[in-house]
């Protein structure tokens, strides 16, 4: 058995040393940055505290209730947006997509016109997405909902559709 070690296998340990050496200082020196305060600090090294003495805040008599928020089995955006409007035109939209931006600037127009709610939505966002799922099947975008207070969708339009259309919509669902 030949008990020297090759050039080959002398730069291998050497290079695994080298690694060793390298890791245990970088381990050592960010140890050591964590573990002392800077010295240069901004602030003083010896500060006096700052009493300050609390006011007496007025003591609430009554206890709010939180109130129930009902959705109809919409998203809770839409559901909120029926709380300032009596109708809600809202876009189900991909980002990026052209044509779903073109179709959710529309629907827009038209909601402002009539003086409506405007709400788009990211079909990819889970919960808004899974809520519309739910209530209306399979959805494809673009498409525009014109949305009573009451939960009910009084129009669904798949696809383009001017602000006419949902100005039309949106007086007929008032």
């Amino acid at each position: 058995m030949n008990a020297t070690l090759s050039t080959r296998q002398l730069r291998l340990v050497g290079l695994l040393v080298g690694v060793v050496v390298l890791a245990a200082g970088y381990l050592v020196v960010t140890k050591h940055k964590t573990n002392t305060p800077s010295t240069a600090s901004s602030t003083p090294a010896v500060t006096t505290p700052t009493h300050k003495t609390p006011t007496p805040s007025k003591a609430h008599t009554h206890a709010t209730t939180p109130v129930k928020l009902v959705t109809h089995g919409l998203p809770v955006k839409i559901a909120l947006a029926l709380r300032k409007h009596s109708v809600v035109v809202v876009s189900l939209a991909q980002p990026g997509a052209d044509l779903d931006q073109l179709a959710a600037g529309e629907a827009k127009a038209g909601a402002d016109e009539m003086g409506a709610g405007f709400l788009q939505l990211n079909v990819f966002r889970q919960r808004p997405g899974t809520a519309i799922l739910r209530k209306l099947g399979v959805v494809t975008t673009p498409a525009v909902l014109v949305v009573k207070r009451s939960g009910g969708v009084y129009s669904e339009f798949k696809g383009f559709v001017d602000r006419d259309v949902i100005a039309q919509a949106v007086a007929d669902a008032r």
